[in-house]
């Protein structure tokens, strides 16, 4: 059965906050610019277990760089998005692969809370970075149309960020202070910028903690394993030993590494919230 639009419109951010300028600017646009996948979309067809041949949509699909990393996997991809800045980005995406990846991909403008698809058509759906801009009830909406179009075996990838307990504890009361005494005792340039931007502010409007994802899941019919990821506390990897170890000591003072990769520091330091969703 598809859905056919007739539930009545509900709250939403306006689309046209999410413009070209937007998408040049947000996570991953340097790897994408450069014909590269960011970690965090390798990481999530990691996770999800796709091989070649399932289907797949990509609800917020954005610059599209998730579906080109699921289509070298041989998955025949679906992207949706309501932005049509995004649209275009990810059809120019689309339009410069070989053939064979190309017929894999194709985008629809669609809103994740009105999924036109019948039901039991995908085997995996992936959220990433899209929940947070999603009002409560669009995000109930939205799960409860993810549970209708969900193959009966099938999964739902989800990555947001922030954690809203980073950015209401960790970030203001810790990292923001000690990124200022460390610019101004060694010249650095860590960050020190507001706890939200102004548009953090009009397109985050529902961060989520590990507690709050949790109880969506369970409202809206899934049974899920729900974690913090690691990659915002783990020392990133530098081209020389000095300057190494000089970002492992930065990891320690801002991020309490590596005592933030476990409970209870995680909830107030991890920024990243991964979940994997299966019909309850």
């Amino acid at each position: 059965m598809k859905n056919k639009g007739s539930v009545p419109e509900i709250q939403g951010v306006d689309s046209q906050l999410y413009n070209k300028e937007y998408f040049e600017s947000i996570d991953g646009a340097q790897y994408f610019s450069e014909d590269r996948t960011a970690p965090k979309f390798i990481y999530a067809v990691k996770i999800s277990g796709l091989t070649q041949g399932d289907s797949a949509l990509d609800i917020g699909c954005g610059r599209g760089d998730l579906m080109m990393a699921l289509a070298k996997k041989g998955a025949d991809v679906t992207g949706i998005d309501y932005s049509k800045d995004a649209l275009e980005i990810a059809q120019k995406a689309i339009d410069k692969q070989p053939v064979e990846k190309r017929n894999k991909l194709k985008v629809l403008h669609s809103n994740a809370t009105a999924l036109n698809f019948s039901d039991q058509t995908f085997d995996y759906i992936f959220m990433t970075d899209i929940v947070e801009h999603l009002y409560p009830s669009e995000l109930q909406r939205c799960f409860k149309e993810c549970k209708r179009v969900l193959k009966p075996k099938g999964k739902l990838v989800i990555h947001t960020a922030p954690n809203r307990w980073y950015n209401d504890f960790g970030y203001p009361l810790w990292e923001q202070p000690v990124n200022k005494i460390l610019n101004r005792l060694f010249r650095q340039k860590l960050l020190t910028r507001p706890i939200r931007t102004e548009i953090d502010r009009k397109v985050h409007i529902n961060e989520q903690t590990i507690v709050s994802l949790k109880q969506y899941m369970k409202k809206t019919g899934f049974n899920s394993k729900i974690w913090l990821g690691s990659e915002y506390v783990m020392p990133v990897k530098k081209h020389s030993p000095s300057i190494q170890l000089l970002e492992i000591f930065r990891q320690v003072l801002c991020h309490a590494y590596p005592l933030s990769l476990l409970p209870p520091l995680s909830f107030i330091f991890c920024n990243d919230i991964w979940a994997i969703a299966r019909k309850a």
